[in-house]
């Protein structure tokens, strides 16, 4: 295989690698987001919980609050407390930190690849391509495992963000590119670094 040969088969593993960092990143972003989400709800729902508590206690030693209260307090306590054992909140804020994290560690690995490895002359092709399938499939198997916020995700940036954001949130842009491998494309096409 030829200097040019080797230096094209490293750039698509440069170029697919990166894809697959950058949706890790985009990922593990979307996975603190929603598990800060479930922590918020979980804490609110508690807070709500507390005050409904203290308004019925009031409510049973001073009858200062409308009759209606009596009834209303106890009903919306039951609601909260049903949806909680549902929705089980805590555990989703964990589910998703927890597969944060990996997703975070994941794409350590493959900004390490993409940084130490890839550029190392001293390794064959066949060495990158085998530790980069090997990556690819942890990526895989992580995805698998993963709880889904995609929908409620894809849905936020549509909707509410816009057509456009929905593109630069699955594109890989040059900003993005140089935090994960300090150049870009357009710099590594030119002979740059």
């Amino acid at each position: 295989m030829t200097g040019d040969e080797a230096s094209t088969v490293r750039d698509r593993i440069e170029r697919s690698a990166l894809i697959k960092a950058d949706s890790l990143n985009h990922t593990y972003n979307q996975h603190f987001l929603a598990a800060n989400f479930y922590r918020w709800l979980n804490r609110f729902l508690d807070t709500v919980l507390f005050a409904a508590s203290l308004l019925l206690v009031s409510q049973a030693l001073w009858t200062v609050w409308p009759a209606w209260t009596t009834f209303a307090t106890p009903g919306l306590m039951a609601i909260i407390t049903g949806y909680r054992r549902a929705a089980k909140p805590d555990q989703r804020s964990e589910r998703f930190r927890k597969s944060a994290n990996r997703h975070h560690v994941l794409f350590d690995e493959f900004r390490d690849f993409l940084v130490v490895s890839l550029p190392d002359g001293s390794k064959s092709n066949t060495e990158i391509q085998d530790r980069f399938n090997e990556l690819a499939d942890q990526r895989r198997e992580l995805n698998i495992d993963s709880p889904d916020a995609s929908s409620i995700w894809y849905y936020w940036i549509k909707y509410l963000r816009g057509e456009e954001k929905l593109q630069e949130q699955i594109s890989t842009t040059p900003e993005m590119q140089k935090a994960i491998i300090g150049r870009t494309w357009e710099q590594a096409d030119e002979g740059l670094d």
